[in-house]
């Protein structure tokens, strides 16, 4: 379901190059009052006329804030005195024999939630519609873009994004999204109780309000970008809480499902078996073994 209102455009100018922007990267965010625009307002560059943002409202909010609520993001990072951020990674996830993933697959959140990990995806048609309202060539080059990665690996009826992932109240640092393909990524949003936590971007001096149940639209993999400060009005309470949809260029290496499964368990097999060789030699380097 899409909220069939009149867009409004806002015209801004470029105040940084790209190469200044990225002097800006790994710095964290100021404090930032947010542009003055609304839910509904597309952004374009005064000086070339095309699209840097899309600022909308989220529609039928109300699931997508019950499942980000429930979904278990693990261990909790201490960003500031008054909040702590948490993120889970939702969608499909690439190999990474480093860390025993030796397959592509589903990222652990479909694995551990998946009904929750279903009614992510199920928002994701949503978000491409509002993709092709703020311009419809944004799919077609985003469809180009990720021409190499199978069906398997793009979520929901969308076919679009191939991953994600959820940030819990997490002021976030000046980066770019470099793992990602040059595709415009989806930024649904849902808070309570909070104060700030708006997206700057640095490029234009744009600061997104990220008011609740907005949806931001804008190619992280580009453009340089960072979440203002976060102060929950009430201690311990309150919330603010970001589903990113992006393609990660990993996946273009995935083969078929079914022949990743396969090959997952025989590289799992192949390697419990050279750790129980190393083991009957003598080998006490294997991890979790004791040292005698």
């Amino acid at each position: 379901m899409t909220l069939a209102t009149e867009l409004h455009r806002l015209d801004v100018k470029r105040v940084a190059s790209a190469e200044d922007a990225t002097t800006c990267v790994g710095d964290m965010v100021p404090e930032r009052e947010p542009t003055d625009m609304r839910p509904g307002t597309v952004v374009y560059d005064a000086d070339t006329g095309e699209p840097v943002l899309g600022y909308l409202a989220l529609a039928d909010p109300g699931p997508l804030r019950r499942a980000l609520l429930q979904i278990d993001c693990g261990a909790a990072v201490q960003r500031a005195n008054n909040y702590r951020s948490r993120s889970r990674t939702f969608g499909y996830a690439p190999r990474r024999p480093v860390i025993w993933r030796e397959a592509c697959g589903i990222a652990t959140l479909g694995r551990d939630q998946p009904d929750i990990e279903a009614v992510l995806e199920g928002y994701a048609d949503q978000f491409m519609d509002g993709l092709a309202r703020i311009d419809v060539n944004l799919i077609r080059a985003g469809r180009a873009a990720t021409e190499s990665v199978r069906p398997d690996w793009k979520m929901g009826g969308a076919q679009f994004w191939t991953s994600g992932v959820v940030n819990d109240t997490a002021q976030l640092p000046y980066h770019r999204d470099g793992f990602n393909f040059p595709v415009w990524s989806a930024m649904p949003l849902v808070r309570r109780g909070t104060r700030g936590g708006h997206l700057h971007l640095p490029e234009y001096d744009l600061v997104v309000p990220c008011a609740d149940a907005t949806v931001t639209y804008f190619e992280g993999f580009r453009l340089v970008h960072g979440v203002t400060p976060i102060r929950r009005v009430k201690a311990k309470e309150g919330y603010r809480i970001s589903a990113v949809y992006y393609a990660l260029r990993g996946m273009k290496n995935c083969r078929s499902a079914a022949e990743e499964a396969a090959y997952g368990r025989k590289r799992r097999t192949e390697r419990e078996a050279e750790m129980a060789a190393r083991l009957a030699a003598g080998d006490r380097s294997i991890p979790g073994q004791t040292k005698g």
